[in-house]
This record gives C-alpha cells, sequence and structure tokens, in this order.
C-alpha cells in the first residue's frame, strides 16, 4: 500500500495524477491538499509558505498513520518538511514502516559558505530519515550519493513529467490571440535572464518573460522588446505559452535539474525550444531534434538559435513535431508515473 500526498488540489483524486495509478492496478490512497507557493522573495516563502506545508504534513501524517484503516508500506512526500515529520510519527509509533519517499529533491547552493554548511548538515539529517530520494537527473543522483555518502537514503533517477491543462484544446480561446507574435520565456529557479536579454535586444521581435522572483531579474536592463509578467498562472500562462512561436529557456546553473518542467511543457504544445546545454538537459533532449542547444552564457549563440527559429520554419516545425512525440513517449503523465511506481516499489 502507498500513500501519496499531492499538493496542487483537493480534488486529486479525479487528476490525470489519480487516473493513471488507478489503471496500474497499485495499491494506493491518496490525501490530497492545496498549498500554493508563489512568493516574489525567498523570506516569505520561509515565513508563510514553509508554515504552510507544515501543517499540511502534520494533518496528513496524522490521517495516513493514526486514522487511516490501510497503514502504508510506503509514503511519497514532497518537501523535506513533510520527510521529517513523517519520521517523527514513525518513530512515536515504534514500528518501522512506511518507507519514506522524497519525491522531486533539489540542493541549490547559497552565497554564504556558513548557510551551505548549515544546509549540508540539515539535509544529512534529513537523510538519515527518508529511506529512498528521487531525483530527475543523474547527474543528481551521483552528486547527492557523493555527498551523502552515508545516508540511509537512496537516491534514485527518473524523468521529470507532468500533465499540462489545456493541451487538449484544440484552438485558441477567443480573446487570447496575440497581438504581435512574440517568443516565450518562463520560470525563476538557475535562470540566466542576463543573457538571453542581450541577445534579443537587437532581434526584431517581442519575448514575454513569465517569472515571479524579484532575484531572477534583479539588476537586469529589460529590452524594450520585453514584457515581464509577474502574475501569470494557470490558465494565463497555458495562454502565453500556446501562442507563442517558440520557447526559450537560458540556465546559469549546470549541477541541478534546471528548466525541465517549462521545457516539458513546451513539448506538450508543439513548441521548438532553445535552452542551454547541460547534462540534465541532455537527458531530456538533443540538438537540433527537439531542441537547440546553446552554450551557457554565450549571448552569440542564443542571438543565433533565436533568429534560426524567427526565420526558418521547416526548423521550427521539425522540433515541435519531434517534442511532442518524446513528450507522449517519455514525459507525459501516464509516463511519469509509471516510472515512479517502479522506483518506488524497487528495493
Amino acid at each position: 500500500m502507498i500513500h501519496f500526498f499531492p499538493t496542487f488540489s483537493k480534488d486529486a483524486k479525479n487528476s490525470p495524477f489519480a487516473q493513471e495509478l488507478i489503471s496500474l492496478g497499485i495499491p494506493h490512497q491518496l490525501f490530497p491538499g492545496e498549498v500554493i507557493l508563489r512568493y516574489r522573495s525567498r523570506i516569505w516563502l520561509l515565513l508563510l509558505g514553509w508554515p504552510k506545508v507544515g501543517w499540511f504534513a502534520l494533518n496528513s501524517a496524522i490521517r495516513s498513520l493514526v486514522l487511516s484503516k490501510s497503514y502504508p508500506d510506503t509514503v511519497v512526500v514532497g518537501s523535506h518538511i513533510e520527510a521529517l515529520i513523517f519520521g517523527l510519527f514513525r518513530a512515536l509509533l515504534l514500528r518501522k514502516k512506511p518507507e519514506i519517499v522524497l519525491l522531486g529533491f533539489i540542493l541549490t547552493s547559497r552565497r554564504s559558505s556558513l548557510i551551505n554548511r548549515m544546509r549540508d548538515m540539515y539535509f544529512r539529517f534529513v537523510f538519515s530519515i527518508v529511506d529512498k530520494v528521487i531525483c530527475h537527473s543523474t547527474l543528481e543522483v551521483e552528486r547527492y550519493t557523493s555527498l551523502f555518502k552515508n545516508a540511509r537514503a537512496k537516491f534514485v533517477y527518473i524523468p521529470y513529467g507532468l500533465h499540462i491543462s489545456g493541451r487538449e484544446v484544440g484552438t485558441t480561446p477567443k480573446g487570447t490571440e496575440p497581438s504581435r507574435p512574440y517568443f516565450l520565456a518562463a520560470g525563476r529557479s538557475g535562470r540566466d535572464y542576463a543573457t538571453l536579454f542581450e541577445a534579443v535586444e537587437s532581434i526584431a521581435i517581442d519575448l514575454h518573460v513569465v517569472c515571479d522572483s524579484e532575484n531572477a531579474l534583479s539588476g537586469l536592463q529589460i529590452p524594450q522588446n520585453v514584457l515581464i509578467l509577474r502574475d501569470c498562472y494557470d490558465e494565463a500562462y497555458v495562454n502565453e505559452l500556446r501562442n507563442s512561436l517558440f520557447v526559450a529557456i537560458p540556465l546559469g546553473v549546470n549541477d541541478i535539474s534546471a528548466g525541465q518542467m517549462v521545457l516539458i511543457q513546451a513539448m506538450a504544445f508543439g513548441k521548438p525550444t532553445i535552452i542551454t546545454r547541460t547534462t540534465t538537459v541532455e537527458e531530456y533532449v538533443s540538438d537540433g531534434e527537439q531542441s537547440l542547444l546553446v552554450a551557457q552564457g554565450n549571448v552569440t549563440e542564443m542571438r543565433a538559435a533565436i533568429s534560426r527559429l524567427v526565420t526558418d520554419s521547416e526548423l521550427a516545425a521539425h522540433l515541435g513535431t519531434n517534442a511532442v512525440s518524446a513528450f507522449e513517449e517519455r514525459f507525459c503523465m501516464r509516463a511519469y508515473v509509471r516510472h515512479l511506481v517502479a522506483s518506488v516499489t524497487t528495493r
């Protein structure tokens, strides 16, 4: 018996994620909730966001380990806070089960070496409780296995995957058609918008940037052909993605999973993409097949890739067609659930 705790909707029991679990015939139970973590600065995430997660985790642990009639063999949680609370309940109940699986872990670096050391110590403690950690790149599996050598946790790679609402809509809803053609960039974690802005300012095309982070855009000069959308979520974001010519994902990091969510969302809509070449990115797309890969921080390559997709419609169509095929085969919700269940059930 596996217990899952999705935080994207209180109605997650009717979600594509739940439907795929049912289709696999996996004994499971869902304890859904809605925990929205949309904050422009890290301080607000710490002060407001993590308490929400903690409260959700406490309620989930009680429902799963105390009140549920089906005591789980495994619980799959989405944050280190949930992992700690479930570990505490497991200890208080004097039970060896459930096995605790932490899904989608990413360890990002901070500017302060002292903070980095403190975070390393904290996660060493977390991984003395957690049994398995799911990562979305093999590079991270190797890095964390080396960094946390004596951890109880085993680090496992599965490709990221998702379901994107609105993809099933065949036409653009009325009133959402753009007045001018544009390409899209989105995301906050590990982004290098400085390179993208310098590359696009001399090209005759508009760029829309969906980013709600102050840090990601701090100190940057915004070119006249760039529109920043700070509060663009859900259906509004899907419309931005659907109406774009292509998507650019400039990355400033190469040692963590970054950019995969936006990349896969673009692929789901058959959008050509430009993304910074990293080891993790190359596990998802190939240059000239599903995407154009450019060197990190290289303005010239980024500008050339943008110009190619603006002028070469045949190339854009080729990338878009291959992207949809790759999404359906490797990154859709069906594939993601199968990968997740296989990793959770393998001892």
